[in-house]
């Protein structure tokens, strides 16, 4: 399989991201509370079809983030991204 000009620029793991992001998946980023400390921090999350798959969170987005758009259904703790649809 042949790399096109974006993908050089991006990880592998970004780029499995964004083939499940074409599938219909959604990154989310939310408040979140740990059981352990109690603590609420925001994380990212990789969801796809509700649940959540591991090994996608932060430095994924960040590399993925041009190519993400914000969607309706975000609340003051939570905000939705799926891939920008082509021009």
């Amino acid at each position: 399989m042949k790399r096109t000009d974006i993908q050089k620029y991006i990880s592998k793991r970004a780029e499995r991201a964004l083939r499940h992001l074409n599938k219909g998946a959604k990154y989310v980023q939310r408040l979140e509370r740990n059981s352990y400390t109690g603590r609420e921090q925001f994380q990212y999350r990789l969801l796809k079809e509700g649940r959540v798959l591991r090994g996608y969170g932060f430095k994924t987005f960040c590399e993925l983030e041009e190519f993400l758009t914000v969607t309706d259904g975000g609340t003051s703790v939570s905000t939705y991204y799926r891939l920008k649809e082509e021009a």
